[in-house]
C-alpha cells in the first residue's frame, strides 16, 4: 500500500500546531520559575565550565535551563549540557510538571499524524525504520508528519527533545551519583525479505553495495532470519537515596539531562565521566551466542546465525 502523503486532515495539523503552542508556553513558564529561584536554590552542572565554581554558577543555571527547554535541532556549533541537578521551589516543580504534560500532549499529536500517514505494516515504512535503526537524531518522521510539520511551520523541531520528560526527584534527596550503562548494541532479527527491501532502499551513493547485498541475500535459504546489530551509546544513569518517614530509600534510574531536586539544599553528589570519552578501552559485551562474528552484509550491518554443523 502507498502512504497517504498528499494531504493530512486539517484537524490533525491544527492539533499538532496547538499542542506545540502549549509546549512552547510551558517552556516559558518554566524559564520564569527557574529564574525566580536564582537567589535561594542552587544548581550543579558537572559538564559546564572547568571548576566547581563554574559548575554551580548562574551561567550554569542558564545552561541547565536552556537544556531543559530545548525544542529545536541545534546548529553544528551549538551544544547543550547533558546532565545536572537543579534545586527548585514548588513553583518550579509545578512548571516542570506542566511542561512534562505538554510534551506528552505534543507526542500524542505527532503520533496521530504519523498513524494517519502510515499503512500498518507497510514494507516502505517498516524498512525505512530498519535502515535508520529507529534512532534518528531528530526523531522518526514519515511523509505525512513531514507535511504536517511543514504546514505548521515547525519542521526544525527536535522531536526527541520535545518528547523528553524532565525527571523530578523525590523530596528530601540526600545522595545523587551519576554512572553509565555501557551496553553497546542490541540485537534485532530481520527476515531476508526485509533485508532485500533495505538494500533496495539504500541511497544512490551506495548503489554498488546494494547490488552486491541483493546478490548475497539471494543465496539465503527460504525463511532464513538474519540479525542486525543496533549500536547504542553509553546510557547515563543515576544512583540516589532520599529520606522518607525516617527511612533512607535507595534507588537507581536512567537519566537524560538536568534533574530537579525539590529542595533548597544540594544533595551530596558525584559525577563520573562517560567511559567512552576516557583514554581507556571500554568494557565490551560478550559475543551473542549463535551469531557469526563477521558481518554478512557490511553496508546493512547484517549478520547470519552461525551454522550448527
Amino acid at each position: 500500500m502507498t502512504e497517504q502523503t498528499s494531504t493530512v486532515p486539517q484537524a490533525l495539523t491544527m492539533q499538532l500546531y496547538e499542542s506545540y503552542q502549549y509546549l512552547a508556553e510551558a517552556c516559558l513558564l518554566l524559564e520564569n520559575a527557574v529564574r525566580g529561584d536564582r537567589e535561594q536554590y542552587p544548581v550543579y552542572v558537572p559538564t559546564f565550565g572547568v571548576s566547581e565554581e563554574d559548575h554551580a554558577s548562574q551561567a550554569a543555571r542558564d545552561a541547565a535551563l536552556a537544556s531543559m527547554t530545548q525544542l529545536y535541532v541545534l546548529d553544528e556549533e551549538e551544544a547543550m549540557v547533558g546532565a545536572g541537578i537543579l534545586c527548585a521551589s514548588s513553583d518550579t516543580v509545578d512548571a516542570a510538571e506542566t511542561l512534562n504534560k505538554a510534551k506528552l500532549a505534543f507526542k500524542a499529536a505527532v503520533m496521530a499524524v504519523r498513524s494517519y500517514g502510515s499503512s500498518k505494516g507497510s514494507p516502505v515504512d517498516r524498512v525505512t525504520k530498519l535502515i535508520n535503526d529507529e534512532v534518528l537524531e531528530k526523531g522518526y518522521r514519515n511523509e505525512a508528519l513531514k507535511t504536517a510539520l511543514g504546514t505548521a511551520g515547525i519542521s526544525a523541531l527536535d522531536l526527541k527533545r520535545c518528547y523528553a520528560q524532565i525527571r523530578i526527584m523525590p523530596p528530601h534527596l540526600d545522595v545523587f551519583s551519576w554512572t553509565w550503562a555501557t551496553n553497546h548494541s542490541r540485537i534485532k532479527k530481520i527476515t531476508v525479505e526485509d533485508a532485500i527491501e533495505m538494500a533496495r532502499n539504500l541511497p544512490d551513493s551506495h548503489r554498488a553495495a546494494a547490488v552486491t547485498a541483493e546478490a548475497l541475500l539471494g543465496q539465503c535459504k527460504a525463511g532464513e532470519t538474519l540479525v542486525k546489530r543496533v549500536r547504542l551509546r553509553n546510557q547515563l544513569r543515576a544512583n540516589y537515596a532520599y529520606r522518607e518517614d525516617d527511612r533512607v530509600i535507595r534507588k537507581a534510574c536512567p537519566v537524560s539531562g538536568v534533574v530537579i531536586a525539590q529542595q533548597k539544599i544540594m544533595p551530596r553528589k558525584l559525577w563520573r565521566e562517560d567511559p567512552a570519552t576516557l583514554d581507556q578501552e571500554n568494557p565490551r559485551l560478550p559475543r551473542v551466542s549463535g551469531i557469526e562474528q563477521a558481518p554478512f552484509i557490511q553496508v546493512l550491518d547484517l549478520y547470519r546465525y552461525a551454522k550448527s554443523d
